[in-house]
């Protein structure tokens, strides 16, 4: 999904003669962190309410701070894992979107982001979940695949984990299925350490009910 399909159109940006206290009432309102600094459609960057907190007063105007100001962005044209990435280098609630020209089309929040993957990545659709640990070396999708799928199961997403400084992965398989046990034991039987597994069912009013709140709070 592109980042011009993702865009709040509901958050205004502030404008360099707009001081501290309005930027902080805007951020409250929107219950966001971060707003765009744009003048004449052209983006100046992205000021946070940390950044206010550390002027001499919020009366001061954000003119005054402009040259302090980071301009994280992405272009309408690119991805969700590019708005994820932008997101956590710079730790951001909203992620500024620009077109071509560099002109300034509106900001991504962090809300509608994580809303948006739960709603795609299979996370709401019943089935199993199967963690597996392994060697760096040892992954191979393909051959974990064909193993899900030699039990009549499809993966509907997977999610890997890890971290520079360690030769271990962690592989996270939703499957479309809440009978993993014989799936488990054939993992197990080639060799594939299984950390955790469980099972969403029809029956698991409990996961539905957390899966019907988290898309309430995340609805912009």
């Amino acid at each position: 999904m592109q980042a011009s399909k993702l865009i709040s159109n509901s958050i205004i940006s502030l404008h360099p003669d707009d001081d501290g206290n309005r930027a902080l009432e805007l951020m409250n309102q929107f219950r966001v962190n971060h707003l765009a600094v744009v003048k004449n459609s052209f983006f100046l960057g992205v000021v946070s309410d940390k950044e206010i907190n550390l002027w001499n007063s919020a009366d001061e105007f954000i003119e005054e701070h402009l040259h302090n100001l980071a301009s994280p962005h992405v272009l309408h044209s690119q991805h969700l894992f590019d708005i994820i990435e932008v997101l956590e280098k710079n730790n951001l609630s909203v992620v500024p979107v620009l077109d071509e020209e560099k002109q300034y089309q509106g900001v991504i929040t962090n809300r509608k982001l994580l809303y948006t993957i739960a709603k795609s990545a299979a996370i709401q659709s019943i089935g199993g979940v199967i963690v597996l640990k392994m060697n760096n070396n040892d992954y191979s999708l393909t051959e974990i695949a064909n193993i899900v799928e030699s039990n009549n199961t499809k993966i509907l997403s997977s999610y890997v984990t890890s971290t520079p400084e360690s030769t271990k992965m962690e592989l996270t398989l939703k499957l479309n299925t809440s009978d993993i046990v014989s799936i488990v034991k054939d993992l197990e039987r080639f060799d594939y350490l299984i950390t955790a597994s469980y099972k969403e069912d029809e029956s698991d009013v409990d996961f539905l009910e957390r899966y019907e709140q988290l898309m309430r709070f995340l609805n912009p």
